[in-house]
This record gives structure tokens, sequence and C-alpha cells, in this order.
């Protein structure tokens, strides 16, 4: 089968034997891209060995990136894999081969290694499609502005499924519908502007709610992150008239995780200096290892302000996200939003009511957090295959990113913003600072929105990258 035979008197392993010869028959292009390999039990039955040893061989191979595995329909050679590239991912980290010069592959496509997208296409659009439809002609008054702090439907569907998934316990009273995360953080800054005029920020941070508390006059105070977050110890006295901005449960760009001490302490400095923590919480649904960290909000209800969004766990083109605000701010955050007349499309918001009454969103969010760790693991895997230990991986524990830093001082400063030359993009820590502090050098991947062929092709052109600079070097 395939040309591919067993040896009984070779003291290698037949898994050994069998990823060897699939490996050389995927890299001579004798199995082209897209071929669909034969179920494992027929594989077995071939070449008259045990089954499991066929399923192993193709999960050994699926992780190094030959096999693409697609539940439901089958096992196929993955594309991208080019005969001297191939060789060099199959033989590093033992020892790094020499690089490709030439810049350009023959695959012209950019992939880009953006942050903040889902897997765009396996939004539920003929289920979504549907809800839609009926929200769209069940009542006339649906095309009026509706109630300025969202829909009453969205809201009561939204209580719900928070206290389902996320232990969070807040009526519906207390939350407000907006375009989106950005608009909740613009929203904020102006309703509390009144009361505060700086924010404790982390350092990096996404650029997004730093820039709009910057436009809209704050002073940013920057606190380094570390691998537990923000480090809010090093906030000596909490300055009157300062809020706190947190990512606290996957920070962006370094994926941290913010221990409970920490969580504690951010509470017990707002409480005594009578201020608001403002919780991003993202892109927590998708925790791949362990169980979901409960948000800080259920620390301390009275004293954070907790932005969401479905963006993520949804589309960004839905535009929808939503706040949970104590109930000391339901007025002032109600009043500053009909001021501003910040209206939410209410068939939108019907829809999505609907959506998440029937259970489609838990069941989407399930869906793709099993796709997004099979990409996770595959990104990871192929990382250490190439770089070893000249990387750190960190941040790969949940969410849709991981940060990538490079040891070697050569690497530190290398062009990342300039390689499309190269076949990808990504985007660099640095780009995420506030203070001037020396570059680290790392990057950021996003994964959720790539295919297994896009982040093996990839992480190989990175490769090139990276080795073309070692050798002008």
């Amino acid at each position: 089968m395939y040309g591919i035979y067993i040896d009984r008197n070779s003291s290698l392993p037949v898994t050994r034997q069998l990823c060897h010869q699939l490996r050389e028959r995927i890299e001579s292009g004798q199995l082209a891209a897209g071929t669909r390999l034969l179920p494992t039990r027929v594989m077995a039955k071939e070449w008259g060995i045990a089954r499991n040893v066929v399923i192993e061989v193709y999960e050994q191979l699926t992780a190094e990136g030959y096999l693409d595995c697609r539940v439901g329909s089958g096992t196929y050679v993955a594309g991208g894999i080019m005969p001297n590239a191939a060789a060099r991912v199959h033989q590093v980290p033992a020892k790094m081969e020499p690089a490709i010069t030439s810049p350009a592959s023959p695959d012209r496509t950019i992939i880009d290694f953006a942050t903040g997208i889902p897997d765009l296409a396996r939004f539920p659009g003929k289920s979504w499609a549907k809800y839609l439809k009926e929200a769209a002609g069940s009542s006339p008054h649906d095309y009026n502005y509706g109630d300025v702090k969202g829909s009453p439907s969205l809201r009561l569907a939204l209580r719900d499924y928070l206290f389902r998934s996320k232990g969070i316990s807040c009526s519906a009273d207390q939350l407000f519908i907006v375009s989106g995360a950005s608009e909740g953080f613009l929203l904020l800054a102006k309703a509390l502007s009144a009361q505060f005029n700086s924010i404790y920020i982390e350092d990096p941070t996404i650029d997004i709610t730093r820039d709009i508390f910057r436009m809209m006059n704050y002073s940013l105070v920057p606190v380094q992150v570390d691998s537990n977050g923000m480090q809010v110890d090093a906030i000596r006295t909490f300055l009157p008239g300062h809020l706190l901005l947190l990512t606290p449960s996957h920070q962006f760009p370094s994926g941290s995780l913010m221990p409970i001490q920490r969580r504690h302490q951010a509470i017990r400095m707002v409480e005594e200096a009578d201020a608001y923590v403002i919780e991003d919480d993202y892109d927590s649904e998708f925790r791949l290892k362990g169980i979901p960290v409960p948000p800080l909000q259920t620390l301390s209800p009275s004293r954070v302000i907790y932005v969401g969004t479905f963006s993520k766990t949804l589309s960004p083109s839905l535009r929808i996200g939503f706040l949970i605000v104590p109930p000391s701010l339901i007025d002032t955050i109600t009043m500053t939003k009909d001021r501003l007349n910040l209206h939410t499309p209410a068939v939108i918001q019907k829809a999505l009511a609907a959506f998440i009454q029937d259970g489609q969103l838990e069941r989407h969010i399930h869906t793709v957090k099993k796709v997004y760790k099979k990409r996770r693991n595959l990104l990871t895997e192929r990382l250490a295959q190439i770089f070893g230990d000249r990387i750190s991986i960190t941040g790969d524990e949940a969410g849709m990113h991981l940060q990538v830093l490079f040891h070697h001082e050569r690497h530190i400063e290398l062009p990342w913003n300039d390689t499309s030359a190269f076949g990808f993009r990504v985007e660099r820590s640095d780009d995420y600072r506030i203070a001037d502090r020396n570059p680290e050098g790392g990057i950021v991947l996003g994964y959720d929105n790539l295919t297994s062929e896009q982040i093996t092709k990839g992480v190989c052109r990175i490769h090139r990258f990276v080795s073309t600079f070692d050798d002008s070097m």
C-alpha cells in the first residue's frame, strides 16, 4: 500500500518505519497534497498490524504537519510541504540546516498570523441566517431605536448565559449592550471622566484600549507585565482619580494568567481608593488547558466593570459587545449612552437573544474550542521542532494567540514588520508597549483563523526569514 512495506526483521519499531516511509512519499510528491489516506482499519488490515499502530502513525504525522486529520471526513496529506523545508523541519532542532536564501516561495499568498480573529469559515452562517430572518420579520417595533441599554430579551439571555458559563451573577439591569468592546471602552471613558482622569494600564497591552483612553485625555500609567500578569504590587500608592484596567484571564500579548493573590490585591486597592477595575475578558471562553478561570468580576461585583464581546466567540462583523456595571454606575452609564445616542441594531440583538436561548452559542464555542486546541498544539509543536530551545512560548494555555520570545540577541531586533517578501505577517510584542524599555524581540501569533496547512507553511516561512538573517551576520 503506497509502496510502503514493513521489514519484520528490522530493529526499528514498526511505527518508526511507517512514519519514515510516509514522510518520504509526501516529501517526494508521490503522495500529493490533498490525497486522502485510507481509513486506519483498512490500513491495518492491508499491513497486517494492529489498528492502534496505524492510529499512532497518523497522529504523529499530523502533529508534525505532514497530515491533516479532519473530523468526520478523514486524514489527508497536508499542503505546502516543500522537499528542502520538510527535510529541515524533520531534522531540527538537533542541528539547524542551511537556510533557503530565496525569500519568495512558490505560493505567494501571505499567511497572516493576525490576532483576535476567530475561524470565520466556521461561523454558523445557515443557523444564524434562520434566527436573523425570524427576528427581521417579527415586529415593526424592532426597527425603532429600542432601549438604549439594549434589547431586554438579549440582556436576559446574556444574564443567564454568563451565570452558566462563567459563574457571574448579575441583574439584567446591570447589562449594557454596545457595538463591540471598543464602543464599550469609549462609553466607559466618557461616562467616568467626571470622576477619573488617569488609568493604571498593563504594559504591554492591546493598542485599542490604550489608544481609546489616551484619546479621551486620560493619563496613562503603565505597569509592567510578567508571567503572572500586571505587577500590581508595583503600584505603591493607588492615587485618587485613577482607574485600573486589567486583562486577568489571558493578557495580551503575553498570554499570562493573573493568579488569585494578585486579583485579591487589585480588588483591595480599588476598594480602598474608592475606584473601579475595568476587566477586559475578550477571549476567556477558549481555555485550552484546565478549566475556565472565574472572572475578576465574581470577586467584587461592586468594584469591577466587566467588558465582553461576541467578536471573538462568533464574528467581528456582528459588532456586539456588552458591559456589566456595578449598581452604583447604572444611572451614569445610562445617561451617557443616551446622550451619545449609542444604540445597537435591535434586529441583530433579537436574533442573538434567541441564538443564545436555544443553546446555539454554547454549542458553537464547544465545537470551535476543539478546533482551536488542535491548531494551537500544531503551532507550538512546529515552533518547538524548528527553533528548539532558542525560543520560549508563552500564553498558549488559553485564548486565540500565543507569544514567541527569541533568546538570541541577534533575533531581538529583526524587521518583523517587513516580512511580506517571505510570505507571512506577524505582530511584534514591542509594538504594544507604552513605556520605552529595551526591546524583547517577541512576536505574537494568532492561529484561530488559519488552517493546519497555513500554520505549517507559516512556521516554515518564519524559519526562512530568521535563517536569512542568521546567514547575513
